[in-house]
């Protein structure tokens, strides 16, 4: 197993461990995290990131930084491309700790992987 198969292996643990639903979707290379009314939340990945795990690891430890930041905490009015209310710099706000979060994390599973070589 290479080590890109190996991290995204990891996060997918942490997105079981964490009781986050994750599914492959079609047609796209990009990632999306949502929490639904009943609070269970889900990670859907774009197919397209199958072919490219070191992408694939990147988005989906960025979905997990939302879950584990964000989680039911955003200002949907000011977050939400649809909304009239959107606040750009908080959504950028939002993005960056969601990419800081998954770049420390993607860090931390690489450093353990190497040590455990």
């Amino acid at each position: 197993m290479t080590k890109e198969e190996k991290v995204f292996k990891i996060l997918q643990q942490y997105a079981k461990q964490s009781l986050v639903d994750f599914a492959w979707a079609r047609d796209s290379d990009l990632g999306i995290y949502l929490v639904n009314s009943e609070s269970c939340s889900s990670i859907y990945l774009g197919e397209l990131l199958k072919n490219d795990l070191k992408q694939a690891s990147k988005v989906l430890s960025h979905e997990l930084g939302h879950h584990y930041l964000h989680r039911n905490k955003i200002d949907m009015k000011k977050y939400s491309r649809e909304s009239e209310q959107r606040d750009e710099n908080y959504s950028k706000l939002i993005e960056a700790e969601a990419d800081a979060f998954g770049a420390g994390l993607r860090a931390a599973i690489r450093l353990e992987w190497c040590y455990l070589q």
